[in-house]
């Protein structure tokens, strides 16, 4: 049932026009971790390998109920870019029993200190995770280390 705060009453109509065939794109729809759950606790979200969630308002609640749910079992690719995200939500991550295929990971723009990081790296669970971007022109390959590319700016 929609409560006053949530703006989807189901996941399909939270999906609506935004699935495409195994990817899922939601950015930029100011999603809450009240409204997210719909997600999680859709079997249909097996369905997906490629999550899209940046620009939404998820912080670390919302990371938290992601990370606890079976259904994220497929997903390879999540960008949690501009979330609101701190080490303690990528800490949720880095325990999560059911992100195991997970190989991408976008967090830019989100107040990352470090210590999250450093637990995605000693992770007993996501040992496929091998490419992280944190913030504008870093990024990271697990087994190769971090570098930096500052984008072209002319």
């Amino acid at each position: 049932m929609m409560n006053e705060t949530m703006r989807f009453g189901s996941f399909e109509e939270l999906v609506e026009g935004r699935l495409r065939h195994n990817q899922l794109m939601l950015s930029g729809m100011g999603l809450t971790p009240d409204e997210a759950r719909l997600l999680w606790e859709s079997p249909r979200l097996l369905e997906i390998n490629w999550l899209d969630l940046e620009d939404n308002r998820l912080g670390d609640a919302g990371v938290a109920d992601l990370a606890a749910s079976p259904n994220l079992a497929n997903v390879q690719m999540l960008s949690l870019t501009s979330n609101n995200v701190t080490d303690a939500g990528l800490k949720s991550l880095a325990v999560s029993p059911h992100l195991a295929r997970l190989k991408r990971l976008h967090l830019k723009n989100n107040p990352i200190r470090g210590e999250g990081v450093i637990a995605l790296f000693q992770s007993p669970t996501l040992d496929n995770l091998t490419i992280f971007h944190i913030n504008e022109g870093w990024s990271c390959r697990k087994r190769e280390g971090w570098r930096y590319k500052p984008r072209d700016v002319r």
